[in-house]
């Protein structure tokens, strides 16, 4: 929007009567105009990364854009893959397991076959961050995910 530019030296002049512009009267309401000059410039740029951050929520695409913006432009590596790689498959418990007759059928009785460990099942992070093996400063991705993600998420850095 057009409301946020205008040049603080060109008004501060205007604000001088004609008759006044002389070089010394000039150069006065130029000095004074330097400090709300440094305010417009701080406040400019504050505005141009409050739009930044506008533009990305707390999807997962979303996050996985803007780490990749900030942090990989170029080749883009930095994904956030599900923490969880397997769904669990549900047989049947141990209460249900008949004690007379045991539904419980092994290959090797000596040494039973696991599908999935109890690791692999349930994770305590909701999801991993994969960045490459380059010069990230993790502070700052932990500090640009933590705001964009949802509080209650937990999450692992790796470096892959």
């Amino acid at each position: 929007m057009n409301i946020f530019n205008f040049d603080v030296r060109k008004y501060a002049l205007q604000l001088l009567p004609p008759w006044l512009r002389s070089g010394m009267a000039m150069a006065v309401v130029l000095a004074f105009a330097t400090p709300l000059l440094d305010v417009y410039i701080a406040f400019t740029r504050n505005r141009k990364v409050n739009l930044i951050k506008l533009q990305f929520n707390y999807q997962k695409f979303s996050v996985q854009k803007r780490l990749n913006d900030a942090f990989d432009p170029i080749e883009r590596r930095i994904r956030i893959v599900n923490a969880v790689q397997y769904d669990g498959v549900y047989l049947y418990t141990e209460a249900e397991d008949d004690p007379f007759y045991s539904k419980t059928v092994w290959l090797h009785p000596d040494n039973p076959v696991y599908l999935r460990t109890e690791a692999e099942l349930y994770s305590e992070f909701d999801f991993i961050i994969e960045i490459p093996d380059i010069n990230i400063n993790q502070i700052q991705l932990k500090a640009e995910t933590d705001f964009y993600i949802l509080p209650s998420k937990r999450y692992q850095i790796v470096i892959i």
